[in-house]
């Protein structure tokens, strides 16, 4: 007898003709306004980064796929895309070793030993940065003076706009919100240019890859919150900081510089470890904005845009049991 059988895979779960390969191609095409800024900025360092994260995430693959007897997933771009995401937010004058490490990490601590791909808890690429980040601070920290491409001379170590913040509160008046935003200031390779962050997310939306949820979500808690610590910090007053309009200087700057963009539009929304229902993924967003300007503020770590998204990923599981109502009728506990 004939029958209709039903194709079951693993997530992503994606209506339409939409496929893994294409979305993450899509993923790819949104991220590339941050890289050219990245690469415009950083030049040499920050391409040699990029490309050995990318290099090394695809041969941990192959090395999965033969220890394991199963076929590369290469092809359908996931294993590349993470690599890319994770070039992006190492810092442009990082030792080679360490995007080498981390595309390694990414694979074996973050996606091979959950099974693969629709498998693992939290985002690969966090997993792996984490881990960078408590092994070798130093190396996570090696940024770099912007240097625009054709400019004479040498790239000089420097503290990102948080990095400053955290020592002297008087940086939110050191940096133009312009030049912030533009990306000209010391920071991670792919994650200064927030113009470039905004437009590839803006894409994604449209495209309809991410859910709208997430990214508005993480910029209205990080507003809110910032609003908040600027009203309530003594420190913003002595500045003479004072109204909205003042203290919305003091939002634009924490959405302006360090991850909390790249976090919002590309890293949060990782379709694998995100929620699925629409009330879940808004708080998922808005618990990413706030963590972000909560450790930022009041914490120990510069920043805690990717600390969000890794204490989110782990509520996921119960951010998806926030779903619509069922229609209809339960008869005999069915």
């Amino acid at each position: 007898m004939n029958q209709n059988l039903l194709t079951v895979s693993t997530s992503p779960h994606i209506l339409g003709r939409t496929t893994v390969r294409s979305m993450y191609l899509e993923y790819m095409i949104a991220l590339a306004p941050a890289l050219l800024m990245g690469l415009y900025y950083f030049g040499a360092p920050a391409l040699i980064t990029v490309l050995l994260a990318v290099a090394s995430a695809a041969v941990s693959d192959f090395i999965v796929s033969f220890i394991t007897k199963k076929p590369s997933t290469l092809s359908n771009l996931h294993i590349i895309c993470l690599g890319l995401v994770l070039g992006q937010i190492l810092p442009p004058g990082a030792p080679w070793w360490l995007p080498v490490v981390g595309g390694a990490l990414t694979v074996f601590l973050g996606i091979g030993i959950f099974g693969g791909i629709g498998y693992y808890p939290m985002n690969p690429v966090l997993v792996a940065w984490v881990a960078l980040a408590i092994s070798w601070p130093e190396a996570m920290n090696s940024f770099l003076d912007p240097l625009p491409l054709g400019t004479e001379g040498d790239w000089a170590e420097a503290e990102t706009p948080l990095m400053q913040l955290k020592g002297d509160i008087g940086t939110l008046q050191a940096f133009e919100l312009g030049v912030l935003w533009l990306g000209k200031v010391p920071g991670a390779i792919g994650a200064t240019s927030s113009w470039a962050l905004l437009a590839g997310g803006v894409y994604l939306i449209i495209r309809r890859i991410i859910p709208w949820q997430i990214p508005i979500g993480a910029l209205l808690g990080a507003v809110g919150m910032a609003l908040l610590a600027a009203y309530t910090d003594p420190a913003i007053e002595e500045l003479g900081l004072e109204g909205f309009a003042a203290h919305m200087d003091v939002a634009w700057f924490h959405l302006g510089t360090g991850g909390l963009l790249i976090a919002a539009f590309f890293v949060g929304p990782e379709p694998v470890s995100s929620p699925v229902t629409p009330w879940g993924t808004l708080l998922f967003g808005v618990g990413i904005g706030l963590m972000a300007i909560i450790v930022r503020t009041w914490g120990g770590l510069v920043d805690g845009a990717f600390y969000g998204v890794l204490l989110m990923n782990a509520a996921t599981p119960l951010l998806d049991r926030i779903r619509p109502r069922v229609i209809g009728k339960v008869v005999n506990g069915a």
